[in-house]
């Protein structure tokens, strides 16, 4: 699970929703007449070694419901221009008294936004290979320009493709010499097997050195042939048997058993009648 878990905090990095890469927040002061800031150069002069990217920017307008007003409000009553008076006009008084849906509101706060865009000067931004372009122009040097970013060092360092323990082909494969004591019984079973099977190759090769040994009166022939034939079909069986049992407990098919196991609990649930509530 472990390559899941990092893959999965990769994304939540990505998303800004959490992840094993560290954000920072830094500050461009606003600059009269000026609408286009280089993040990279203001990198530099921070000292900060390697690239940056920018994920966040805090430049943009006030919310559409600091705008929004009720419609009885804003029918001429006077009610708008006193909570003016009070410091409270962007806020919603909400004192119509007749309930109005959701779905208004939402269209009205749509309407306020898509006015901003349009008929106004909306401020908004645009990031381009970490330069930052705002509208509307700054008319003056107040102010600073906020926003969150990455290094990129620290986002590869914590990446799987950076990994130490990444395997690419079988050059970088953590292979180990297995301690014998810490091998179960069915490891030692096939050990045991497999060792049988040697020993008769080895037993074969040395009968093949005489073909026969004379004896009083008749000669001997050793059983070479059979012991090899033994032993080379003994063999490729073990190696075929550890073959497919390395297949059948691979990731791929557990996760494909557990699947189907999954299925056929869900067929098999089915066949339960479901209870019925009389209320």
């Amino acid at each position: 699970m472990e390559p899941i878990v990092r893959l999965t905090e990769m994304y939540g990095a990505e998303a800004g929703t959490g992840g094993n890469v560290p954000y920072y927040s830094g500050s461009i002061p606003f600059t009269a007449s000026q609408q286009d800031y280089d993040v990279k150069q203001w990198a530099i002069d921070q000292g900060i070694t390697g690239s940056i990217e920018i994920k966040k920017v805090f430049y943009q307008s006030s919310p559409a419901i600091t705008r929004y007003y009720d419609p009885y409000v804003g029918t001429g009553f006077g009610s708008q221009n006193m909570f003016d008076s009070f410091g409270f006009g962007g806020m919603s008084p909400a004192i119509n008294f007749l309930m109005m849906p959701l779905n208004f509101a939402l269209a009205a706060i749509q309407a306020i936004e898509l006015n901003d865009q349009i008929r106004r000067s909306n401020y908004s931004f645009e990031v381009r290979d970490n330069k930052i372009k705002i509208f509307p122009i700054p008319t003056t040097g107040s102010g600073n320009l906020w926003f969150e970013y990455i290094e990129r060092n620290e986002r590869i360092e914590g990446s799987i493709t950076d990994s130490p323990n990444q395997v690419s082909n079988v050059s970088n494969t953590p292979y180990n010499n297995p301690t014998y004591n810490q091998i179960n019984s069915v490891g030692r079973q096939w050990i045991f097997e497999y060792t049988l099977a040697l020993a008769k190759e080895m037993l074969g090769y040395v009968r093949g050195k005489y073909g026969t040994i004379p004896i009083p009166n008749a000669d001997v022939t050793l059983n070479q042939s059979d012991l090899l034939t033994a032993a080379t079909a003994e063999k490729l069986a073990l190696i075929e048997r550890l073959r497919n049992y390395f297949d059948e407990t691979s990731r791929k098919a557990l996760l494909e058993r557990r699947a189907q196991e999954a299925e056929f609990k869900q067929t098999e649930l089915k066949q339960v009648p479901y209870t019925i509530y009389i209320g």
